[in-house]
């Protein structure tokens, strides 16, 4: 494309999955701000899934009036996406998609959007912005993966609501060297690990913590931020050694990432919780899932947590190659033994390109996975699952699943559920497990209030009355 200089109006959106919250923004999207706004242009950004709230597309097209329009699309919310994209149509604009279904499925959107951007789009978008049009039909850009050291800090100031952001997110990585079956990551982000220079991502707290006085935490995104130890130890002692003194979260931690040293310094971060993707205890079904690390990786690095009395929590998937009924039987009991304080229970969604969704084309069944997503909720507390195959039948995995949580008192159930829970029981015989699981709901649910109070009790010399005002008011909004 030819460079074309002259200033554009930017917006872009991200649909909201129901039933599903974020506490912070899109890091993509301003990742891309930060790029576009180097170079002179005025980007706005609309993030339903952090701000639900937000005026409703047609309001905010009239009064921005771009000149081109972005949307970030996840198969997950691809219903919610297509309602926006109903609205941008009537623009006459043109049209970019990104995010994780734009990469996967590329191909399947070229008749919708003028551009589809391929992987991280830092070193395209602003050559696309600067030349886009309407005449353009459905040009697929692919671009080299950045560097994150020469990018921009992200720019959260053009989000709509962004003074209300309680979580700062970021990445001190991109990539993730492993190739789990059932991952998408290698195509969206690659197996190259690129990290950010832990100075460059301290000057960037320092900046948001200045910048941004409702933020009461900062999460860690990265695809694999414990790949190499020394560069996440470094971060931690920095962090430790900095004035931020926000409680820190790494998510997407490795079992074999973890050692005393490490553990020690994220209790000093006050990490609220060290998450572990178990994925199977079953060692057959594990082995194929290609994690990189053994069974034993995972128990070793549940005793350090425990040891440094950080709560613990596991993440297990449902559905992976050559699992069954009685296989998931295996993990329940694994997961048990392990006594985790949160647990995840997901069903597999076999995206393309992934070696799972090969396996499943030879082995199975894959259905639609439009608006489906592997994170589990819905009147049933869990998805309609989008492949089967004739060892693991569609109602094998909904037993598998409602056994699980009864089994092992999945944090997102609770005494209230009963009423909807028990026709389901009944169903898959399940009474045993359903009456066991009473009495540990109601001490659940007796529980929660003081567990809510001592949280507050913990963020509100971080955050003030304004800051932990704010958060409440929230969250009852998006209830």
């Amino acid at each position: 494309m030819s460079a074309n200089n002259k200033s554009k109006r930017v917006l872009f959106f991200n649909a909201k999955r129901e039933k599903c919250d974020s506490t912070s923004p899109h890091i993509g999207l301003a990742m891309l701000s930060a790029v576009l706004k180097d170079r002179g242009h005025e980007v706005l950004v609309v993030d339903y899934q952090f701000n639900p709230n937000a005026p409703n597309p047609k309001l905010v097209l009239e009064d921005f009036n771009p000149d081109v329009i972005g949307l970030t699309l996840y198969t997950a919310t691809m219903k919610e996406a297509e309602t926006i994209l109903e609205q941008i149509s009537t623009f006459q604009k043109p049209v970019i998609f990104g995010g994780p279904h734009a990469t996967l499925y590329s191909s399947e959107l070229v008749d919708k959007a003028n551009y589809i951007m391929v992987g991280e789009a830092e070193n395209t978008i602003v050559d696309v912005v600067e030349n886009a049009s309407t005449d353009s039909g459905g040009q697929i850009i692919h671009s080299e993966p950045p560097d994150p050291e020469q990018l921009p800090f992200p720019d959260f100031t053009t989000f709509v609501g962004h003074d209300e952001m309680f979580i700062y997110p970021l990445l001190t990585s991109r990539g993730c060297p492993y190739n789990c079956s059932f991952c998408a990551v290698r195509m969206v982000s690659t197996r190259k690990w690129r990290p950010k220079s832990v100075e460059r991502c301290m000057e960037e707290l320092e900046i948001a913590k200045e910048t941004f006085k409702s933020i009461g935490s900062v999460v860690i995104y990265d695809d694999n931020a414990m790949f190499r130890k020394d560069h996440v130890r470094d971060f931690l002692k920095l962090y430790l050694d900095s004035n931020i003194n926000l409680p820190l979260t790494i998510i997407n931690t490795r079992a074999d990432g973890l050692d005393n040293e490490i553990l020690s310094l994220l209790k000093k971060a006050k990490c609220p919780s060290i998450g572990i993707g178990v994925e199977s205890g079953h060692p057959e079904v594990f082995k194929k899932v290609r994690k990189g690390e053994s069974l034993d990786d995972i128990e070793k690095a549940a005793k350090l947590i425990k040891k440094h009395k950080l709560p613990l929590a596991l993440c297990f998937v449902i559905g992976l190659e050559d699992d069954s009924l009685e296989k998931t039987k295996v993990s329940i009991e694994y997961a048990k033994k392990m006594k985790p304080d949160h647990i995840y229970w997901n069903m597999i969604t076999p995206f393309e390109g992934t070696s799972i969704r090969e396996w499943y084309d030879k082995n199975g069944k894959v259905f639609d996975l439009l608006n489906h997503s592997s994170w589990v909720d819905g009147d049933f507390m869990c998805e309609e699952p989008c492949a089967e195959t004739p060892e693991f039948t569609i109602d094998q995995r909904k037993k598998a699943y409602l056994m699980a949580i009864l089994e092992t008192n999945d944090t997102r159930l609770s005494i209230t559920d009963i009423n909807r829970l028990y026709p389901y029981v009944r169903r898959y015989g399940l009474q045993s497990e359903f009456l066991r699981w009473i009495p540990k709901s109601i001490w659940k649910s007796f529980k929660k209030p003081f567990q809510l109070l001592d949280l507050a009790i913990k963020i509100y010399p971080e955050i003030g009355f304004r800051g932990f005002f704010k958060r409440v008011i929230k969250k009852i909004r998006s209830k």
